[in-house]
């Protein structure tokens, strides 16, 4: 696994705890414990996220001490490091019981032994059949369950209507496609100014951007026996797209790049440097800002959006947790609660589940409600496509994330030629996939 990892692209809501900028740099906060009387049955959870996400998280775990008399140590941060000692604490045999996981790394958890198959208490201790069916298996690997996941999310572009209304340019639509996408990036450079830029620059954006495209294709990320999905000739392909827009000025420079990973007041779209982004919702990036932002689907090709749903965030248990049990009830409690579903809102993904639903939708603010209500649209759409259900990241996934985020950032900065680029990535991700195996 990569010793830095980055948010993933098509976290979109599923990315609503990224940390701010307060957290992200100062590690982890001190624990916290929720009460009750402690002793052998006291919980250690961890996870990642901002100052919303935390909130929610610390009164949730106050009710479940409330309601259980389970004692639980909260841990929290900013996704930067979270992994790094994450993975130091489980080489020293002392993990949290009970953690917060990325769905693209369960699989590398669990091909090294460290996860608790979560069959063992499914479905006596944590009911999984009120999930909608498209993310019961997010945290599935071989046929066994290793995490559950806590809500539903999708790969949005969000754009500010503010900046489009101001420029007198028609906002994007549900039926676009990618030559609509660098057509109307170009048209809003022209007419916006200069270091004004129509849209991010998306082109190291696995999850958010790449994906759909190669899934339009008939492709994907990866294959269901955990290798790449997708050849050269469409890694070409894709550089090949973003670099036009790139010379052409339609799309920001990569400086500006390094402050996309979280949603912050530092990112592009809310210091209003680009008009369109891949990878976050409303409800993360609407409270940033006093400019209106609205969603759209990540352009078509083929008539089809190829987005693949994701579970969110996963709640996970180690194998050496010292309270297993009491791990799995925490987990069926944020999923199945009425009290924590309120609590959590949307600060783990969209509701995955009628239940939440139904009772998030009538206290929802304006953007929770958006965000559901594209959630419903992408829902229908992805079962309109007809398209296999996007395989589980590999063990090794982290590497190939960077290395497509390196071959990026060189061909954008004009480092290597979209050729070298190519060669460079497949090289590093085919190692990277061999040796985690």
């Amino acid at each position: 696994m990569a010793q830095h990892l980055s948010r993933r692209g098509f976290l979109g809501i599923a990315g609503a705890g990224v940390a701010s900028a307060a957290l992200a740099g100062c590690g982890f906060a001190p624990p916290s414990n929720s009460g009750g009387g402690g002793g052998t049955n006291a919980l250690t959870f961890r996870w990642w996220g901002g100052n919303a996400r935390n909130d929610a998280y610390q009164k949730a775990v106050k009710i479940f001490t409330e309601k259980t008399g389970i004692a639980v140590t909260t841990q929290y941060s900013g996704y930067d490091g979270y992994f790094d000692k994450l993975n130091t604490e489980f080489a020293g045999g002392n993990p949290p019981d009970i953690f917060q996981m990325d769905t693209a790394y369960v699989s590398t958890y669990a091909n090294r032994s460290t996860l608790v198959d979560l069959g063992t208490y499914i479905p006596g201790t944590i009911g999984l059949d009120t999930l909608y069916a498209p993310v019961r298996g997010a945290g599935a690997v071989k046929g066994k369950t290793y995490g559950v996941p806590s809500g539903s999310g999708n790969a949005p572009v969000l754009y500010d209507k503010s900046v489009f209304d101001q420029l007198k340019i028609t906002p994007p639509t549900n039926d676009w496609t990618w030559q609509d996408f660098g057509t109307l990036a170009g048209e809003i450079s022209k007419a916006w100014g200069p270091n004004k830029y129509g849209a991010l620059d998306a082109s190291k954006d696995d999850s958010g951007a790449l994906q759909p495209w190669l899934r339009q294709r008939g492709k994907d990320l990866y294959t269901p026996d955990q290798t790449l999905g997708f050849g050269p000739e469409d890694l070409t392909e894709w550089f090949t797209f973003w670099d036009g827009l790139r010379k052409s000025g339609a799309i920001c420079p990569p400086t500006l790049l390094s402050n996309t990973d979280a949603a912050t007041g530092n990112h592009p779209l809310i210091t209003g440097q680009i008009a369109m982004t891949t990878g976050w919702g409303l409800a993360q990036m609407q409270p940033l800002t006093q400019h209106e932002l609205k969603l759209v689907v990540v352009p078509r090709a083929n008539g089809k959006t190829g987005q693949a749903l994701s579970g969110g965030v996963l709640l996970c248990i180690p194998v050496k947790s010292k309270n297993p049990e009491g791990a799995a009830k925490l987990i069926n409690f944020f999923l199945n609660d009425d009290d924590a579903i309120k609590t959590m809102k949307l600060q783990r993904g969209l509701p995955p589940s009628d239940k939440a639903k139904n009772l998030l939708a009538p206290t929802a603010t304006a953007p929770e409600k958006a965000d559901m209500e594209f959630g419903e649209y992408v829902a229908a759409e992805v079962a309109k496509d007809g398209l296999p259900t996007a395989p589980t990241a590999p063990p090794g996934y982290g590497d190939v994330k960077t290395a497509l985020d390196s071959a990026a950032k060189q061909i954008a900065f004009g480092k290597l030629s979209i050729a070298a680029g190519v060669t460079q990535f497949f090289s590093d991700a085919k190692n990277a996939l061999a040796n985690a195996k």
